[in-house]
C-alpha cells in the first residue's frame, strides 16, 4: 500500500504480530504496511527498545499520533494477555526450514524466535487477539467497497475470523481492481496461504 510520507511507526514481536497491528489500524483508519527488519534494532515512535529479527509496521507520517494512541493501547493489552499465559501450557510449532516441531512458552504465541534446532527463524503460534480489540466494521463484502482500502480491510476482516478460502477470494477481488496495488495483496493473501497450509 502507497503512503505519501511513510516512517516506522512499530517494531513487531513477529511476523504475525505485525501482520495483526497492520489490519488492526488499517480498520481503524489508519494506512499502514508491514516490512521486514533484520538491521537488529527495534524503532517504536516513541522510544527504541534493542531486538533482533523484528518486522517494522509503516504508517503515514500524518497517522503518526493517532497511530502511537493505538499502538500504546495494544501494547497495554498485550502485555496484560502475556501475564494470563503464564500458567498456560507451552504452545508446540514447527519450523519451516527444518520440519522440527518445538515447544515455546504461551506468552510467546505470535512472535518470531529461533528454532531449537537449525536456529532459523520461526513463527510460533498464532496471533489472536482479545475480544475487545475494536477491528472496525468493514464490510465483509468487497463489492461494496468503492476504494481499495475498504477493499482489503473487509478481506482482512474475513481473515481474521478464520474464513480464509473467503478472505483469499477477496484479496483477489480487490487485486483485479485495483492492479497497482496487486503486490501488496499478493503478500497477504501468500501469508493466508502459508498459515491455512500449516493447519492442514
Amino acid at each position: 500500500m502507497e503512503l505519501k510520507n511513510p516512517i516506522a511507526a512499530y517494531t513487531a514481536n513477529g511476523n504475525l504480530e505485525a501482520h495483526a497491528i497492520v489490519t488492526w489500524l488499517e480498520s481503524n483508519g489508519i494506512r499502514a504496511y508491514a516490512v521486514e527488519d533484520n538491521s537488529g534494532v527495534s524503532l517504536f515512535a516513541f522510544g527504541t527498545i534493542s531486538q533482533f529479527h523484528k518486522p517494522q509496521v509503516f504508517v503515514d507520517k500524518s497517522d503518526i499520533d493517532r497511530a502511537g494512541d493505538f499502538l500504546r493501547q495494544f501494547e497495554l493489552q498485550r502485555d496484560q494477555r502475556c501475564k494470563e499465559l503464564d500458567d498456560s501450557p507451552p504452545i508446540v510449532s514447527e519450523c519451516e526450514e527444518c520440519g522440527v516441531a518445538s515447544e515455546f512458552p504461551a506468552s510467546q504465541n505470535g512472535t518470531t524466535q529461533n528454532c531449537p534446532k537449525c536456529t532459523a527463524f520461526m513463527d510460533v503460534g498464532t496471533s489472536e487477539w482479545p475480544d475487545d480489540f475494536d477491528f472496525g466494521d468493514a464490510e465483509s463484502d468487497t463489492e461494496l467497497s468503492d476504494n481499495v482500502d475498504d477493499a482489503i480491510a473487509a478481506a482482512s476482516k474475513l481473515e481474521r475470523v478464520g474464513d480464509w478460502d473467503d478472505a483469499i477470494e477477496a484479496f483477489r477481488e480487490a487485486a483485479d481492481r485495483w492492479p497497482d496495488h496487486a503486490e501488496y495483496i499478493g503478500n497477504c493473501i501468500a501469508e493466508i496461504e502459508r498459515k491455512r497450509d500449516a493447519t492442514r
